[in-house]
């Protein structure tokens, strides 16, 4: 079992909150970059099947807008050395939708960069 230091919990969370910022003021440039530039991203949405590049939620942000009565919970599951999975409950998005996300994070040149997000949306 390794011991992983306070401050890495801590700069996750904080790429993490940029993420949700973005969603809060509807501005991509937040979110950006907490995102590694060939992050993936897979799940349903109101509209069926949305999945491939991160560009899909840059294009989601600029036509939803912001969502200033986003709700958010951010719960680390596991940090294991350079690799991290983060749950992110939303509730009440730019449409009014809930969602939980689980972001996979990787420590990239000594920044947590989330890789990968699969998401699910609450009916």
């Amino acid at each position: 079992m390794s011991k992983t230091p306070i401050k890495d919990y801590n700069q996750i969370v904080e790429v993490i909150g940029k993420y949700i910022e973005g969603l809060v003021t509807g501005k991509k440039e937040v979110m950006q970059p907490a995102f590694h530039e060939d992050a993936t991203m897979y799940g349903y949405n109101s509209n069926g099947f949305l999945g491939g590049t991160i560009k899909n939620l840059w294009d989601f942000v600029d036509e939803a807008g912001a969502a200033p009565d986003l709700k958010s919970r951010i719960d680390i599951l596991d940090v294991e050395g350079t690799i991290a999975t983060a749950r992110i409950s939303l509730e009440n998005d730019a449409y009014g939708e809930s969602y939980t996300d689980y972001h996979q994070l990787l420590k990239v040149n000594g920044e947590w960069k989330v890789i990968g997000k699969v998401f699910h949306l609450h009916g």
